[in-house]
């Protein structure tokens, strides 16, 4: 079963759409591969269950595990050229150009 893992900040930035459980656009690393894959995906957060869900890391910016109990369900791989997608935390927010 493939593993993957994501930043925290992608899940923050759209935890409406996925506790409502609609199809969301977030960047995940393959675990196996370590590839960086831009999906369209139905996120689980734990205690939910999503069938033909695999495990799903969250992460915080500092590499930290936040919870190794989400599920992921990748309806799609999208082309990162054609998609505009940036994490949304609040310190990226606030952070100077550059930085």
């Amino acid at each position: 079963m493939a593993r993957f893992e994501v930043l925290e900040e992608y899940i923050e930035s759209q935890r409406s759409e996925i506790e409502a459980g609609n199809p969301v656009v977030i960047e995940v690393r393959d675990l196996d591969t370590f590839e960086r894959l831009v999906t369209r995906s139905i996120v689980a957060p734990p205690g939910r269950e999503l069938e033909g869900g695999m495990s799903l890391t969250v992460r915080n910016l500092a590499e930290n595990i936040v919870s190794a109990a989400w599920k992921i369900c990748i309806l799609e791989e999208l082309d990162p050229e054609s998609v505009d997608i940036k994490p949304q935390s609040d310190y990226r927010k606030s952070a100077p150009p550059g930085a």
